[in-house]
């Protein structure tokens, strides 16, 4: 790309500008199929087994987001609302969700969360947790997100995004890895 192409040129000492970030739900069978080739690519690359999603694209209880920068895809996760058949926590978190369900609430669950390894702007998993928030709100009436992650990985979770840890540590059988539940209430959305 060429230095003017960027919005500055080089040596004039202009700030560089980022790329922009695109965060959209996944409506065509392209970007489907692009979100799920990126958790396959990044949850091998992990080591982590990949399960088939279990949603069919129409399927109003679920929405697929995709990060866009520059065009590619840099980023997805998939935000499920709580149904009659339930959430993909409830395999090994039943006695947890259980509790949160209450006639006032409705549960969603981020699931099939994927990062380019490519990409390193820290931006990226912000944008995307935060229009998660705001589609699952608007859409589906969400007052409640949970997420399955690595221990690992939860406190980064905690800090960034506001979820509080809700389960132990216990070995998920989808990706074959450890996994705690945390558990976010939407009322401040603000990451």
């Amino acid at each position: 790309m060429l230095p003017d192409q960027l919005g500055t040129s080089l040596g004039s000492g202009e700030a560089f500008e980022p790329p922009e970030i695109k965060v959209a739900p996944a409506v065509t069978y392209h970007q489907h199929r692009a979100c799920s080739a990126l958790v396959r690519r990044m949850y091998a690359w992990r080591g982590y087994r990949v399960s088939p999603p279990r949603q069919l694209i129409e399927d109003p209880n679920h929405a697929t987001l995709g990060a866009w920068m520059d065009g590619e895809l840099v980023a997805t996760l998939t935000a499920s609302r709580d149904s009659t058949t339930g959430l993909l926590a409830d395999n090994l978190y039943a006695e947890e969700l259980a509790a949160l369900r209450k006639p006032s609430r409705v549960i969603s669950e981020v699931t099939r969360l994927a990062v380019d390894t490519d990409c390193h702007d820290p931006e990226i998993l912000k944008s995307l947790f935060r229009s998660s928030y705001q589609y699952a709100r608007a859409i589906f009436g969400v007052t409640d997100v949970v997420i399955e992650v690595n221990p690992r990985h939860a406190s980064y979770y905690r800090r960034e995004f506001g979820f509080s840890q809700i389960g132990t540590v216990r070995t998920c059988p989808r990706v074959d890895a450890p996994a705690v539940l945390l558990h976010r209430p939407l009322g401040n959305l603000h990451i």
